[in-house]
């Protein structure tokens, strides 16, 4: 029975070095780059929201909902970079925020 427990293990040795563990990097900096871009996008919809001056209550509710959509950005965007940043990360979280930073990339760029 120990040959047989050895054996096995031998076995996921081998099997080890056919499929390396996957590289992280390219998805690292796809979060890291596509963070950038909700971070920049949403200093550039609350700059100009808190120097506008609101001369009614619809102007101020326009200014409020462009304020929280900006923060709610900016906050996107600081999670990615963080993920991508953080050498450690769960696979998982990984692949969730490389899903997000493709599709939001693909949508920010212009098409070739």
């Amino acid at each position: 029975m120990a040959q047989h427990q050895g054996a096995a293990r031998e076995h996921q040795l081998e099997l080890a070095g056919v499929f390396p563990a996957p590289d992280h990097r390219r998805d690292q900096q796809l979060c890291l780059d596509a963070g950038r871009v909700f971070v920049l996008c949403a200093v550039l919809v609350v700059i100009p929201t808190a120097f506008d001056p609101a001369d009614g209550a619809a102007a101020a509710a326009a200014n409020k909902r462009r304020a929280l959509l900006g923060f709610l950005a900016w906050i996107v965007g600081v999670s990615l970079c963080l993920l991508g940043l953080t050498p450690g990360a769960a696979p998982w979280a990984l692949r969730a925020g490389t899903a997000v930073a493709s599709t939001v990339l693909k949508y920010m760029s212009p098409p070739v």
